[in-house]
């Protein structure tokens, strides 16, 4: 972490809050990978989840439209892909490429020259979270020509790591309410811990006013009258 600065843990706070009040349906959603993206400049970046053996996967991703042919090219590459999530997806270090593979070695696998040459990626870093067993959940960057991540860079997303994976078990332990933002989800959470206005203010770092806005909210979309109403509701719905 020595190599972090004082900007660099106001860009980390700025992604934490961005990822705590992001999801709509998902973990994690364009706001953090933007957030990111702002502390490591990336010419493309992603967060994905996805089940070993499994075609189908959740990705929030910047940058540009994926070509037709990358599917095939991946699946058929894929034993030369040095950041295989089968092989790191229980890593809690960030990886690029070169730490795991030399830089000539690498332009020399079928994986560079049939995926990452034609997009014109030389580089990648990829942060995994806790995850399932057969699951992977990572955030990955991508670089053209140029300098590779470096340090800095992997220091930053460690610094991150223990947040964000704080930020996906609670989504995953809360009502799935796609009609509240997750603030609402935030407040309604605590409501149903029987906290106060005033005590979820002091928690979620708002205004007793901001909450009582949030409280309206979740009643209007509820269709209910009351803390008790909305809490009995939400969990009707998730169960």
């Amino acid at each position: 972490m020595n190599d972090l600065r004082e900007r660099d843990i106001d860009r980390a706070l700025a992604a934490v809050a961005a990822a705590a009040g992001d999801g709509n349906g998902t973990a994690f959603g364009i706001e953090t990978v933007d957030a990111i993206v702002e502390a490591i400049p990336a010419d493309e970046a992603a967060y994905v989840e996805w089940r070993f053996g499994d075609g189908e996967s959740i990705r929030v991703s910047r940058g540009g439209d994926e070509p037709s042919w990358l599917d095939e090219a991946l699946a058929a590459t894929c034993g030369s892909y040095p950041l295989r999530d089968i092989d790191h997806t229980a890593s809690v270090e960030p990886l690029r490429i070169s730490d795991v593979v030399s830089r000539a070695r690498f332009r020399e696998s079928r994986f560079y020259l049939s995926v990452m040459r034609p997009l014109g990626r030389e580089h990648e870093l990829k942060l995994w979270l806790p995850a399932p067993r057969g699951h992977a959940r990572y955030f990955e960057l991508e670089r053209g020509p140029g300098p590779d991540f470096d340090e800095r860079d992997r220091s930053f997303l460690s610094l991150l790591r223990p947040h964000l994976a704080r930020l996906r078990a609670r989504w995953e332990r809360r009502p799935h309410l796609p009609s509240l933002t997750e603030r609402e989800l935030d407040v309604l959470a605590l409501v149903a811990q029987g906290l106060t206005n005033r005590q979820i203010s002091s928690r979620l770092f708002i205004s007793p006013a901001t909450v009582r806005t949030h409280l309206e909210h979740i009643y209007d979309k509820l269709g209910v009258r009351s803390r008790a109403g909305a809490v009995s509701a939400a969990f009707r719905r998730a169960s």
